[in-house]
């Protein structure tokens, strides 16, 4: 097995430093808000109990709203779903003031998601992730193919047929289109999908490796290991493919799963050119020094960005086991999420949870609270969690 792999598919055995900091083993500073209260109904037609089952759910999995009865709580949540979407209002209940009456298209869980959306936002000021989508790779059926579902693992849909090895997906960050690597022609090669209209295009498909696509901020470029050059290399390319790719990288050894910054400029990727994969950050416009990440661990891969530019997660081995560690980037210090196992950490757009994936299961890690929560699945042998923002 070569270099490449080894960060790719973590399966390369390191021999283990350890963990060297003490600050590994801490828990992420955040300040802990009051739970917000928030009560739940009215809510006006044939769907309605749908409706308050599925914003209860998804308030709850914030981490910073109690669901309760309609009569109680800071703030009262209530709409009408007879139409073709749904109006939702929100009022504060000690002002008595209407925060807002919104009508959320779509039908069914999709509206109520985004109303959950709305409410959190309006009364915590952080982003709810309710609407988010939910891209992974499923082995149920044999082959390992791409799968589509809500965050709360409701809809699950399989996006390919093709009978081989689907791995890495990107969604961008309004879930319309993702990107992954297909063996579908016998070659990792790179492919995108309209989520809209269900067209593929293969957009990388130079000789050699064509793999981890990662959608930047604003969707218009990916960052991908390619092989065409010698080494396994991080380049930028328009996401629409059609142009000579940019080379972000050079070194003697293998660069593999980019993730960009929220804002853009730079690059968290593994690397395994100083021995064991270890962690760098660098311009994603040019070839710049390599900013080392230092963990206190000799292996870590898969690293992914927060949309708010603090912290970097990545998976890490321990005593033969992986977990899921998170870096702060202001003070350049890693701490441990994960004690039960854990790989292929995705940040939801609040930057406090995570999806990781499990022994063939998805998992929703609230970073702050610690507490975990198995996220239910249609399908079996999932991994390689995506998350749109």
């Amino acid at each position: 097995m070569n270099s490449f792999h080894s960060c790719l598919r973590a399966t390369l055995l390191v021999t283990l430093l350890g963990f060297l900091s003490p600050q590994l083993h801490g828990q992420i500073e955040v300040p802990v808000a009051t739970l917000v209260r928030v009560g739940i109904g009215p809510i006006g037609g044939p769907q309605g109990n749908m409706v308050t089952q599925v914003l209860s759910t998804d308030l709850k999995r914030t981490g910073m709203i109690t669901p309760v009865e309609s009569e109680a709580g800071d703030y009262q949540a209530s709409g009408d779903a007879s139409g073709a979407g749904l109006v939702g209002k929100l009022m504060n209940k000690k002002t008595g003031a209407a925060v807002f009456t919104q009508t959320f298209n779509g039908t069914g869980r999709a509206a109520v998601h985004q109303f959950a959306d709305a409410v959190t936002q309006a009364v915590t000021g952080v982003p709810g992730f309710a609407s988010s989508k939910l891209a992974f790779i499923s082995s149920s059926n044999g082959a390992k193919e791409l799968y589509l579902a809500d965050i709360d693992g409701a809809s699950a849909r399989a996006i390919t047929h093709d009978g081989t090895i689907s791995s890495g997906p990107s969604l961008n960050r309004d879930g319309t289109r993702l990107t992954y690597t297909s063996y579908k022609s016998g070659y990792p090669d790179v492919y995108l999908v309209d989520l809209g209209t269900g067209n593929r295009s293969r957009i990388a498909y130079f000789p050699g490796i064509n793999s981890g696509p990662s959608f930047s901020p604003d969707g218009s470029q990916i960052a991908l290991t390619l092989s065409k050059d010698g080494n396994p290399e991080i380049y930028t390319m328009p996401a629409s493919g059609g142009a000579a790719p940019n080379r972000i990288t050079r070194t003697r050894g293998s660069e593999t799963s980019p993730s960009w910054s929220p804002t853009g400029d730079r690059l968290v990727y593994c690397s395994d050119d100083r021995g064991g994969p270890q962690l760098f950050i660098s311009s994603s416009q040019t070839i710049s020094e390599m900013d080392h990440l230092v963990t206190g661990n000799a292996y870590c891969t898969k690293p992914d960005w927060s949309a708010d530019g603090k912290w970097i997660a990545f998976t890490t081995r321990m005593s033969g086991v992986f977990q899921i560690g998170v870096y702060d980037v202001a003070r350049r210090t890693a701490q441990l999420l994960t004690t039960s196992g854990g790989q292929d950490p995705a940040w939801t757009r609040d930057s406090r949870h995570l999806v990781y994936s499990n022994n063939g299961r998805l998992y929703l890690l609230d970073t702050l609270s610690r507490q975990v929560q198995p996220i239910d699945m249609s399908v079996a042998g999932c991994s390689e969690p995506t998350v749109s923002r």
